[in-house]
């Protein structure tokens, strides 16, 4: 299974040495594993399951700003030091497990394993992401927004399908479906658009047989098109 982050930069030995030492932690789906404003400890490596990380404002509203998936780091800020606390929120959009280990053990793992290096390259990875998406997103003309946002959380969140792969003898893809368990409101705020726009754009993908969509789910029925919209293709 594709290790993404952190992870994604590790050799399976690597791997294998750094999470061998520490205690599983299981979570369902909802839970929250970090709650933004609370003092860290300790990091959780993702051994399995989705998160989303959200920014949560003192009105209650909630911003998304992330997904993570195996691999990834939750929780890093605690590596800085000097008691700082959980700059967001993190729920399990799915059931999955992580190890935990405290600061000073992950960063002495760290050391032993010759690591430290590779720490610094995923951070700044994590953060290059993240401006190009936030970037990208803001700068995109509203109808290429959500196609978009979609093959981003696609690549994050995406696992195959049995569903059939094609709706008549014209469809052609490149063969793989992809489940992403989000509200449609939940992936228009990541796109930045508002209800109104959410409602069109996903109706306008279902239209031209991209997406598949029902309650808390899309199913991408063909990438390659949907990434060709993305980036502005007229034929989709």
């Amino acid at each position: 299974m594709r290790r993404h982050g952190f992870g994604g930069l590790l050799s399976d030995e690597q791997w294998r040495q750094l999470i061998s030492m520490a205690p599983r932690h299981p979570f369902s789906t909802g839970q929250a594993l970090l709650n933004q404003g609370d003092t860290g400890q300790g990091i959780h490596l993702m051994i399995s399951g989705r998160v989303r990380v959200v920014s949560v404002y003192a009105d209650g509203t909630a911003a998304p700003l992330a997904f993570r998936a195996r691999g990834e780091i939750l929780g890093e800020s605690v590596l800085a030091g000097g008691g700082r606390t959980c700059s967001a929120t993190v729920t399990a959009l799915s059931g999955g497990s992580t190890v935990y280990l405290s600061a000073e053990r992950f960063q002495s793992r760290l050391r032993e394993l010759g690591l430290v290096d590779v720490l610094w390259d995923s951070a700044f990875q994590r953060q290059d992401e993240s401006d190009r998406i936030r970037v990208q997103l803001a700068r995109l003309p509203a109808e290429r927004r959500l196609p978009a946002a979609l093959v981003h959380l696609a690549a994050m969140l995406g696992e195959p399908t049995s569903a059939p792969l094609t709706d008549g003898p014209d469809r052609t893809g490149e063969g793989r479906l992809l489940h992403i368990p989000l509200p449609q409101l939940e992936v228009g705020g990541f796109a930045g658009l508002s209800r109104t726009s959410v409602h069109h754009a996903y109706t306008q993908l279902k239209e031209l047989g991209l997406i598949r969509t029902g309650r808390q789910y899309v199913v991408v029925v063909d990438l390659g098109r949907l990434e060709a919209l993305a980036l502005g293709a007229d034929h989709a």
